[in-house]
């Protein structure tokens, strides 16, 4: 699913939403960080680990009841692919961006100044490789995670949380680098990565 699609939808969502006087909407801008992450060549079984790094994104979420919400979810980590294994471990291979498009729900557990929640998503991974005459992987993948949201004010709150993703990845995937001297059929049923986040909620 391509970032114009989820744009889109969530246009139409909000659109919707601002139909019901009830209703209420969160924009959240957030910074984090993302790890885990390994890949393997089908050909030779070397290890690949996409590499450690910040990451940033925003969250668009819809109040649909007193304790849900429907959220619309992107993230973005520019990172790169590495060697994991032998003399040549933590060589970069070539620069890569991970790109998350998701859409679920958040289940809020108490109302008040201080909100714990827990969120499921479901969308596409993207992997785009700074590799030339590579093109992106897009994958279906999984998110869930959990955390706390503080309102000190009305309009202004704080968010905190985490969250693991799961990228189906099958093992079709193909990558090279780029100068051509490393070509990577990836052999792997999922992707695993974490994701710590910290931003602030916009509400209206």
């Amino acid at each position: 699913m391509s970032g114009r699609r989820i744009l889109a939808i969530a246009l139409v969502a909000v659109g919707l939403c601002r139909a019901g006087y009830a209703q209420k909407i969160e924009f959240t801008p957030f910074y984090g960080y993302s790890f885990s992450g390994q890949l393997k060549d089908a050909d030779t079984g070397e290890e690949f680990e996409i590499g450690d790094s910040d990451s940033y994104g925003g969250m668009l979420d819809i109040r649909l009841s007193e304790m849900t919400q429907l959220e619309f979810f992107f993230s973005r980590q520019e990172t790169e692919l590495e060697s994991d294994e032998g003399l040549f471990a933590g060589r970069r291979i070539f620069d890569l961006d991970v790109d998350y498009y998701h859409v679920g729900g958040t289940y809020i557990f108490l109302q008040g100044p201080w909100q714990p929640f827990v969120v499921g998503t479901l969308g596409a991974t993207v992997l785009d490789p700074d590799a030339s005459g590579m093109d992106s992987v897009t994958r279906f993948s999984m998110g869930l995670g959990g955390g706390v949201r503080y309102f000190p004010t009305r309009h202004l709150g704080l968010y905190l949380g985490a969250r693991g993703f799961l990228t189906f990845i099958g093992g079709d995937a193909l990558f090279r680098s780029e100068s051509g001297a490393a070509t990577i059929e990836v052999d792997a049923d999922g992707l695993w990565q974490v994701q710590l986040q910290a931003g602030l909620i916009f509400a209206f």
